[in-house]
This record gives structure tokens, C-alpha cells and sequence, in this order.
């Protein structure tokens, strides 16, 4: 089973339990009440995705788990399904299990599927950190999901108690693990200091620097690896369009929409001042258009989310903020407006569609600065990976010497300046873009009274007061 549904499973030394023939099975091999076996056919889960399989039976087992999977391969459930089988029912006196997701709409998406499987099931009592339950009791809450800033902001005050956590799950590892979040996720390992806890850390992305970091907080985790590392899902039609420069991406989003696109989609930009205005440009088009970034304030994003999930958003533009994790039912296509700064960027975005074995759509618009700094190669690399049509040119093309984007030491991705969206076909950014308005040196007041000029700037004595001149006077 493995070898057909390409999984590798390494460091297992031959301990590794057998991957699931099915759900029921859970009921045999692991005492899985029938009614969460109930509760799991009624919201559609009917058949164990691949990496279900294995990774379900590795955590039931006790063993810690590093897992790589492809976007929308059903990770969630993956890592779910064992905790609330392992805990049973609810008890008093602490957390004792703890997921962190980078994002909130993330976690705020892992808490929802968590109350659909439990409800009615076992009694446990889950939490989703938000600056609205930041109060509550602690002590009388089985599940906790959480953002790291937030969980260590209450770990200072002690507010939370982690000492019985048996089941710490690190979601979308490898963005967890960057230089931002670091100094969080340590305090939280450290913090979860139960002997028996068990880690697992799930990603579809995650490089050699940031597993070597994965590695340093578990003991020895089996890794399970399914489909080829760092690659998209093979059921997502990818190319990429050609716009010229900057001014023919509007022409080209257009010339799609009209030739005929079936919504939902999902519009990614670079930056939250580029989704804005792209927002402004495509608003009266028809299109019933919704934005989400970072600014956002918390209950705005949540709106934006629901409204996207319930139809009534046709077109949703967005910058890299929704581009982990998110599971949205039935998004047709996804655009990369701007070209994403790497294949890790690239293969979450498009991830948002083909989601759980159905068909999906990536088109990535491209231009002439793009090809120069060097960006089709890697984007061009992962798209012959998932089996698409590559041209050979873009697999050896590497950009232009002195162009190439720049790697930025913190190990972020480095935006590029792009040409304003509405700039006419032809015209010269620098010519075109708004001249910033200079700040105006106010004055200085001069007294009446003052005996003497101010004195110059390079002047480092102290100059003399009212009081002391009369005095000298005198």
C-alpha cells in the first residue's frame, strides 16, 4: 500500500505500524468509539486519505511523527482523529493537548473541525486562543489551539499551564520554525515538559534548514513522506501568462474573466497595498470581490472568511496571509497575480485549490523584471515535478547578473517593487509613480527677548538663561 500510494516512512527501525485498509478499522486496532466513527461519516469523511493512513496509526502508537504532505491531502484530520481517540474523555486540571498553526484563520479553521468531531462524542472541552478567551479557566480545558505569540504572551503571566500536555502538534511547521516565530516555539516546547508528551510536526513544505530545527525539539520521530518532497498536487492544472510588464496584468485578469472562469477564486498578491488596489480596480466589474490582509482587524477577516465559504464572495484577493492551510470547498482556480517569491510560496498558494483529490486550476502572471531577477526557474521546476508541460527555456533560464533577487538574511522572502497597477502601457515607473510630499522645517520661534542668535548646530556648549546674563550684567 505504501509503495501505491507513494508514502516513505524512515527512522521507523521497523517499529512502524501498518497504514489503515479503512475507517473501521480504527474501531478494531484502537477501541474507536462508534460514534466518532458516526460523527466522521456525517461531515463527509468516508474514505482515509494517504496521509491518514499512516500518520493516524503513528500517532496512536505513541511515536513522535514529522510528516510532509502534499496542500489539501486532509493533514488536519490526521493529526485530529488521535488526539480525540488517545484523551477519551474530558478531565480537570490542565491542557493536555496543544496545536499551534501560524495563522488565525488557520487555527481558527483547526478548532472548527475540532468541535464538528466532538460534539456529542467524548465531552471534551476545546479552546481557540483569541484575545476573547484569553481569560478563561485553563485548568477545565482538554484541547487548546493556538497562534505562538498569543500562547506565550499568557505563558509570562502564567496563565496557561502546559506541564500535562500529552499531544503538542505543530501545524505548517516549516513557517513556524522561520526566524519570526523561533523564539516563541521554544518557549512553548519548553514549557509542554511532560515526559510523555508526544510531537508531531505536519507541513507540504519543508527545506533541509528548518527540518534540521523540527528535529532539535523532538526525540526520535519517525518521518513519513507522501508523494515527491516540496512538490504541488498532480490534480492542479498549472501555466503561467506571459503580461508584458506590470500594466498587462489587469488586461490579463480581465481578458480571463471574460473568456470564462467558474468561481470560487482566489487572487494573490505581494504585498496588503497591491490587494487594495487591486481591490479598487476590479470593484464594478460584477464581480463580487472581497479582501483580506494583515491590517485587518480580527473580526473583519473572520467575515471576509465566512462570506468567501458561503458563496456569497465570488472573487476573493489576498496576499500570502491565506495561502497556508486554509481549506476552502470547491475553489476553482487560483491566480498568482504577483509572481510568488518562492517555490515553497508557490506551492501553498495554488494549494488552495485541488483540495482533497478534486480537479483545480493555477494560472501565475509573469513579466519581463520577473524573468530577469531570476524567478521562473524554481516556480518552472515544481510545475515538471506535478507533472505539467514545462517549456524548456524556463527550466534554464536563471535571470539576469546584477538583477537576481536578493536573499534577505532573516530568511524572509524579498518583495520586489513593482510598477503601480493602473500605470499606463509604455510609461516609466519612476516617471510615473507620485512624487512623495516632503516634510516642511517649521520655523523657529525667535523671542522677543533673546539677546544673542541661536546658536549653530555643531555647537556642543550649553547655552547661557535669562537669569545668568542679568547677572552678568550686574
Amino acid at each position: 500500500m505504501r509503495k501505491r500510494l507513494k508514502m516513505r516512512v524512515q527512522g521507523a527501525d521497523g517499529a512502524c505500524p501498518a497504514p489503515l485498509q479503512g475507517f473501521e478499522e480504527l474501531h478494531e486496532r484502537y477501541k474507536c468509539g462508534r460514534r466518532l466513527l458516526e460523527r466522521m461519516r456525517e461531515a463527509n469523511f468516508k474514505e482515509p486519505t494517504p496521509i491518514q493512513r499512516q500518520a493516524v496509526p503513528i500517532l496512536c502508537s505513541g511515536s513522535e511523527l514529522l510528516a510532509i504532505a502534499p496542500t489539501g491531502s486532509g493533514k488536519t484530520l490526521a493529526f485530529l482523529l488521535p488526539i480525540i481517540m488517545k484523551l477519551g474523555t474530558h478531565e480537570e486540571g490542565g491542557a493536555r493537548a496543544l496545536l499551534l498553526a501560524p495563522t488565525k484563520e488557520l487555527a481558527g479553521q483547526s478548532a472548527r473541525i475540532l468541535r464538528i468531531l466532538s460534539r456529542g462524542v467524548s465531552g471534551l472541552k476545546s479552546c481557540l486562543l483569541t484575545k476573547a478567551t484569553a481569560g478563561n479557566d485553563f485548568s477545565k480545558v482538554d484541547i487548546v489551539v493556538a497562534t505562538p505569540m498569543r500562547l506565550k504572551i499568557l505563558l509570562q503571566h502564567d496563565k496557561i499551564d502546559l506541564s500535562k500536555v500529552l499531544y503538542l502538534v505543530l501545524d505548517e511547521a516549516d513557517k513556524l520554525f522561520e526566524m519570526g516565530f523561533v523564539e516563541q516555539i521554544d518557549a512553548v516546547v519548553a514549557a509542554c515538559d511532560n515526559k510523555d508528551v508526544t510531537r508531531a510536526l505536519f507541513s507540504a513544505t519543508l527545506p533541509e534548514k528548518v527540518e534540521e530545527l523540527a528535529r532539535s525539539v523532538m526525540a526520535r520521530p519517525i518521518r513519513l513522506t507522501v508523494g515527491e518532497r516540496n512538490s504541488a498536487s498532480n490534480t492542479i492544472s498549472q501555466r503561467m501568462v506571459f503580461c508584458g510588464h506590470e500594466a498587462g496584468k489587469l488586461l490579463a485578469l480581465r481578458q480571463i474573466i471574460r473568456e470564462g472562469i467558474k468561481p470560487p477564486v482566489i487572487i494573490f498578491t505581494q504585498s496588503k497595498e497591491r490587494a487594495k488596489h487591486l481591490a479598487k480596480e476590479l470593484t464594478g466589474d460584477g464581480l463580487h470581490i472581497g479582501l483580506i490582509h494583515a491590517e485587518m482587524s480580527d473580526s473583519k477577516r473572520e467575515e471576509q472568511v465566512d462570506r468567501f465559504r458561503m458563496g456569497e464572495t465570488w472573487v476573493l484577493i489576498a496576499t500570502d496571509l491565506m495561502a497556508r492551510g486554509m481549506d476552502f470547498v470547491g475553489v476553482s482556480t487560483v491566480i498568482n497575480f504577483d509572481f510568488p517569491g518562492s517555490p515553497t510560496s508557490y506551492i501553498h498558494r495554488i494549494g488552495r485549490s485541488g483540495r482533497a483529490g478534486r480537479p483545480g486550476a493555477a494560472i501565475t502572471f509573469f513579466t519581463e523584471e520577473d524573468a530577469q531577477r531570476g524567478d521562473l526557474k524554481p516556480i518552472a521546476n515544481v510545475m515538471k515535478n506535478s507533472g505539467c508541460e514545462v517549456p524548456e527555456w524556463m527550466l534554464n533560464h536563471t535571470g539576469e547578473k546584477g538583477l537576481r533577487r536578493r536573499k534577505r538574511k532573516d530568511g524572509k522572502e524579498d518583495n520586489p517593487r513593482r510598477a503601480p497597477l493602473d500605470m499606463p502601457m509604455g510609461a516609466d515607473p519612476k516617471v510615473y509613480a507620485p512624487d512623495k510630499k516632503k516634510r516642511k522645517k517649521t520655523p523657529r520661534k525667535k523671542n522677543d527677548d533673546e539677546a544673542m542668535p541661536p546658536l549653530p548646530k555643531k555647537w556642543k556648549g550649553k547655552s547661557k538663561s535669562k537669569e545668568k546674563k542679568e547677572k552678568e550684567k550686574k
